[in-house]
C-alpha cells in the first residue's frame, strides 16, 4: 500500500520490503494507514519534516522493522527510516536516518550533499538533548533517546524531525590561485630602498636594507641586528671577507624567497658564484638558500672546480655534493689529470680523511673495473 499527493509533489509512504540501498537487508515497513508517517514540504523547497506517530515505533519488538518515508529533493532521492533498537543495549534509543540517493540516470559526479537532521522540541526549535548525531557517506544519522522523545517532542502523539539536504555543483571547486603579494611587496620595498632602516658596507659598495625583513630570514642577522652585540645600536654596518656581488645575492634571495639569475653565461664564473653563496648561506643560516647552492653546484662540477667544490662541500658539510664531486673525480682518466695539480695536493694536505676517502673509492672502482673484466 501506498499513498501519493501528486499536487504537493511527495510521497507520502509505502509497505514493501527495503531493498540494499538503504544497507538495512531483512527490514520491512511497518504501517497500515498514512497517519503512521509523512513527508511534510516547509516553505522552502530542500528543507522538509519527517512527521511520525511515536506509537508506531513501539509497537512490535522486532529488530527487522521499520518505518519508511520517501521524497525527492532537486532529483535526488531521499530516504527516511525511523530503525529499531539493533541490540538489546539500544532498546532506549530511537535511531533515524536520512539517505540521498540518485534517481535513475543520475549521478553524484562534480556533486557535493550535505545532509542534516534534527529533532524538533514542544515549541518547534531545534532539540539537541540526549541526542546522538553522525554524518554518513550520503546521509545522516541521528539517535534520541525515547525517554527525552517523550518527555520533550512528542506533541499530539507525533515527533518531528526536520531535514536539509544541501546541493553543492560543480564540485570541488577549482583551486584558487594564490598570487605571492608578500613577496612581491618585499621585493618592491627593496628596489625601491622604501622605509629601510640599516645599510651594510660590502667590499666598497652600500647596500640598504630592512632589519626586519633581515632578522626573520637569518638567526644571525636576528641576533646581530636585534641582540646583544654592537650592530644592534649601529645605523651602518661593514661586512669583512665577502663580495658584494655575493651580499647582493644573499638580499635578492632574502626578499625574493628565489636565487637570482646567473651573471654570466659563462659555467665555470657561474659557479664560482654560486659557491661564494652557499659560503654567505652557511655563514648567515639560510639553510634553504644554501640546500640551493648545493644542488646548482651539483651540476657544475668540472675538471678546473673539482677541486674548490670538494674543499667547499667538506668544510660547509654538504654531503650530496661531497658524494657527487667524489664520483666524477674517480670517473675515468680525472683522477690522473687533477692528481698532480697544486690544488689537489693542497686538498689532500689540508684534509687527509678526504684524500684517504678518494684513494679508497678508487681503489673500489678498479677492483669493480677488474672484475667485469675478468668475467
Amino acid at each position: 500500500m501506498h499513498g501519493v499527493d501528486l499536487d504537493r509533489g511527495f510521497i507520502i509512504f509505502e509497505k514493501r520490503y527495503i531493498a540494499g540501498a538503504t544497507n538495512l537487508s531483512g527490514g520491512y515497513i511497518m504501517g497500515e494507514s498514512n497517519d503512521d508517517w509523512q513527508i511534510v514540504p516547509t516553505a522552502d523547497a530542500l528543507p522538509f519534516q519527517f512527521r511520525v506517530r511515536y506509537s508506531a515505533t513501539c509497537r512490535d519488538n522486532r529488530r527487522d522493522c521499520y518505518l519508511h518515508a520517501t521524497t525527492v529533493v532537486a532529483g535526488f532521492l531521499c530516504d527516511l527510516l525511523c530503525c529499531p533498537p539493533e541490540t538489546t543495549d539500544d532498546e532506549g534509543w530511537l535511531k533515524l536516518i536520512l539517505s540521498v540517493s540518485p534517481r535513475i540516470n543520475h549521478k553524484f559526479e562534480r556533486i557535493k550533499l550535505i545532509a542534516n537532521m534534527v529533532l524538533l522540541d514542544k515549541t518547534g526549535s531545534p532539540s539537541y538533548s540526549a541526542v546522538d548525531k553522525g554524518v554518513l557517506a550520503a546521509g545522516f544519522r541521528l539517535s534520541v533517546r525515547r525517554e527525552h522523545l517523550e518527555k520533550n517532542c512528542v506533541v499530539d502523539g507525533y515527533f518531528v524531525a526536520q531535514c536539509s539536504v544541501a546541493i553543492i555543483k560543480d564540485w570541488p571547486p577549482p583551486p584558487h590561485k594564490i598570487i605571492p603579494d608578500l613577496c612581491r611587496d618585499l621585493a618592491k620595498m627593496w628596489t625601491e630602498q622604501d622605509l629601510t632602516d640599516v645599510s651594510f658596507n660590502v667590499d666598497g659598495e652600500t647596500f640598504s636594507a630592512h632589519r626586519l625583513v633581515l632578522a626573520a630570514r637569518s638567526p644571525v642577522f636576528r641576533a646581530e641586528l636585534y641582540g646583544q652585540m654592537a650592530e644592534s645600536k649601529m645605523a651602518s654596518i661593514t661586512i669583512q671577507d665577502m663580495r658584494a656581488s655575493t651580499f647582493a645575492s644573499m638580499l635578492h634571495y632574502m626578499y625574493h624567497d628565489s636565487l637570482p639569475s646567473p651573471a654570466d653565461d659563462d659555467e665555470v664564473f657561474a659557479s664560482h658564484d654560486i659557491q661564494h653563496l652557499l659560503v654567505a648561506a652557511d655563514r648567515y643560516g639560510l639553510e634553504v638558500l644554501k640546500q640551493a647552492c648545493e644542488e646548482r653546484l651539483c651540476f657544475h662540477i668540472a675538471v678546473d672546480t673539482i677541486c674548490s667544490t670538494l674543499e667547499l662541500a667538506e668544510e660547509h658539510t654538504c654531503p650530496k655534493l661531497k658524494s657527487r664531486c667524489l664520483d666524477f673525480l674517480v670517473h675515468g682518466e680525472i683522477l690522473y689529470m687533477v692528481a698532480a695539480t697544486d690544488e689537489y695536493i693542497h686538498l689532500a694536505q689540508s684534509f687527509p680523511s678526504l684524500f684517504v676517502e678518494v684513494r679508497e673509492r678508487f681503489k673500489k672502482k678498479c677492483e669493480k673495473k677488474r672484475w667485469y673484466i675478468s668475467n
